[in-house]
């Protein structure tokens, strides 16, 4: 399976192939383990493709979560530390949860992986501005 053939995917699409990709990992083990594997590369190629598929499934998921966080900056109406930390909280207890929210946001604004709680990343998020973060994420949004 090709890196192309994935890209083109939706997500529903993905996690049905990974689904159909892990069960047939895992009658090949069984089969392995009877001693009736007759193609033993399979097993590696599957778990490639299986890598493919997920890291797929991760990068759209991550797009989904910075579009949903570039929405919620612009909406912020009073853009202080703590509009930041009460419009990053409501995304918490929305649709992403507290890592999705780490993760990407911590991607941008946190290059040095310093341990931050939601209002350090507010104040890391404002100390750039409100227009200037948006591009950033938009940026990284379109790399991907």
């Amino acid at each position: 399976m090709k890196a192309a053939e994935i890209k083109d995917k939706t997500k529903v699409e993905l996690s049905a192939q990974s689904k159909e990709l892990r069960l047939e990992l895992f009658n090949l083990k069984l089969q392995k383990a009877t001693s009736q594997l007759e193609k033993p590369i399979r097993l590696r190629d599957l778990r490639r493709d299986i890598a493919r598929v997920e890291t797929r499934l991760n990068q759209l998921q991550r797009k989904e979560a910075f579009k949903q966080i570039v929405s919620a900056l612009e909406n912020v109406g009073d853009f202080t530390v703590d509009g930041l930390t009460e419009s990053l909280n409501g995304l918490v207890k929305g649709e992403l949860n507290r890592k999705d929210v780490f993760k990407t946001l911590g991607s941008i604004f946190n290059p040095n992986k310093i341990r931050v709680t939601t209002r350090g990343l507010a104040e890391l998020v404002y100390s750039s501005g409100k227009i200037k973060a948006i591009k950033k994420i938009q940026e990284v949004t379109n790399r991907i």
